[in-house]
């Protein structure tokens, strides 16, 4: 048999499927024949196949450089280099083809594929439009196009690529998972499980689609089907450090925290054990979860890995003064910052009477609107508004960093109360102090500025019930634009609006002071 006839017969087992038979028989012909360039490009996409990408990218270089205008050979080692890493490498081989064949569909979709891995989606955009031009029953064509969209942040033209692909072959695993990315990517999160399911039903193997089918649970508050699905990424791939955090959070969410606690010990033993690179989420999650369980010994020591945490870092303020360490302070002065919300303030300003007992000088920052508030803090020398001139300073410390230097633990928590009082001279609402019965205060949003205000908030028009108890005058404390939800609520004639007049925190404390309850 001739070396043509063996590459025939190596072929036709290649395309059945029987790889290692082919691969037998290609290795035979270049024992013969080391330039032969057939077995060579054919070889070498066995072996990309194999995972063997090193191997694949020699044998399928020298093909190329044997045979400098053999499109499929530089189709195959552009495909072989995206595999491996190297998308800028592989971007190069399409564009090679495409030069020697314009009519490459082929190339084309795939150099859209590799202009996606390196974040040229507009680029991408270009090629995946010439390529749906070129080969429009290639369904990869149509996904690489929508990937490009999708990362211009054109969630509904990709969505429509994506369906398109599907159209051409129902059964593609790639075009359910990122038709689910898409209706992710647009926040519509019950619409992508359908499709993620369908993703993980034809490609069971993909970590990927597993673990962002156990978002999208978990978005939808959905935690069985979120811990289930987060479970599966990780039998695929027991290093996704991401599902195992968003594993701990979910059981966390369903009120089993130790369960959260025992999880990301677990893989920060691992990480350590393997000497790998401690992952900063795994520490910030463990320290939500011990706090949740009441051990905050451990939590707010493992809370402090919170200034290294994306969100967290560029907060992070920079003092050519040192950071307070817990040590003595007395007859220092120290600089006290803000950090996060109005509610966590709120609730850590109560360590800084116990700064001012250890005999420090204490310069409070805070948010405008909780400085008059905050100024009558017992052991507040200074207050100033975020972002003033701050003066001089011996050491500073973030406010809620302060439990954890102060060894707070469940059977130690500052209860000195109350801590917070309005100023003097602050008067009530002359409505509020007329009122007879209870008097109970109301607020039903919060920041509309959060990803999660959906979750924490609850329109007054769910209300209803509520406001036909005998007895009880209600009073809004609610600010912001949320404040206009009372004109759409039947029963506004018996609530007292009393947010619309409020100007801070202090407007706000003076109205709690003479409520029974909020």
């Amino acid at each position: 048999m001739g070396v043509d006839d063996e590459l025939a017969k190596a072929l036709e087992l290649h395309q059945a499927g029987d790889l290692l038979s082919a691969g037998t028989i290609y290795r035979e012909v270049l024992a013969r024949e080391p330039d032969n360039v057939d077995a060579l490009n054919l070889l070498g996409v066995i072996m990309h196949t194999a995972d063997d990408l090193e191997l694949a990218v020699e044998l399928i270089s020298r093909a190329t450089e044997l045979a400098p205008d053999f499109v499929p050979a530089f189709i195959n080692l552009g495909n072989a280099l995206q595999a491996a890493g190297r998308p800028d490498d592989a971007v190069k081989k399409f564009e090679r083809a495409l030069e020697l064949d314009p009519g490459a569909g082929i190339a084309a979709s795939n150099l859209a594929s590799a202009l996606n891995d390196l974040g040229l989606h507009e680029e991408s955009r270009r090629a995946g439009e010439r390529a749906v031009q070129l080969i429009a029953e290639l369904p990869d064509a149509h996904v690489n196009l929508g990937n490009a969209l999708l990362g211009l942040g054109r969630s509904e033209a990709a969505q429509a690529k994506y369906t398109a692909a599907l159209e051409r072959d129902p059964h593609h695993p790639g075009a359910w998972f990122n038709l689910g990315n898409a209706h992710a990517d647009a926040g519509n999160f019950r619409a992508a499980v359908h499709p993620y399911k369908k993703a993980v039903q034809f490609d069971p193997g993909n970590g990927d689609a597993h673990y962002n089918l156990a978002n999208a649970y978990q978005q939808l508050d959905a935690f069985p089907d979120a811990i289930e699905s987060f479970k599966r990424a990780l039998a695929i791939e027991p290093g996704h450090t991401d599902a195992r955090c968003n594993l701990a959070s979910a059981w966390q969410s369903i009120g089993q925290p130790e369960r959260a606690i025992d999880l990301l010990k677990d893989a920060i033993e691992r990480e350590l054990l393997s000497e790998d690179h401690e992952s900063v989420d795994l520490h910030w999650n463990l320290s939500l979860a011990l706090l949740q369980n009441g051990n905050m010994s451990d939590g707010w020591r493992e809370y402090e890995w919170r200034w290294r945490t994306p969100i967290f870092e560029k907060f992070r303020r920079e003092f050519a003064e040192p950071v307070w360490d817990g040590g003595n302070i007395s007859g220092k002065s120290i600089f006290v910052h803000a950090e996060q919300g109005f509610g966590d303030a709120l609730q850590f300003v109560r360590y800084v009477p116990l700064l001012a007992a250890k005999g420090a000088h204490v310069t409070l920052e805070c948010r405008p609107e909780l400085q008059s508030l905050f100024e009558n803090v017992a052991g507040v020398s200074t207050c100033l508004p975020l972002g003033a001139d701050v003066g001089g300073f011996d050491v500073h410390v973030p406010l809620m960093s302060l439990p954890y230097l102060f060894g707070t633990s469940e059977n130690a928590v500052p209860a000195d109360v109350p801590y917070l009082a309005p100023p003097v001279g602050t008067a009530p609402d002359p409505r509020l102090t007329a009122a007879t019965g209870a008097k109970v205060g109301i607020v039903w949003s919060g920041s509309p500025t959060r990803p999660d205000n959906s979750k924490r908030s609850c329109p007054l028009s769910a209300w209803g019930p509520i406001f036909d108890v005998p007895g009880v005058k209600f009073f809004s404390l609610q600010v912001g634009q949320d404040r206009d939800q009372l004109t759409d609520t039947e029963q506004v004639s018996e609530i007292v609006d009393l947010g619309g007049a409020f100007e801070d925190f202090a407007d706000t404390a003076a109205a709690v002071e003479n409520l029974d309850t909020v």
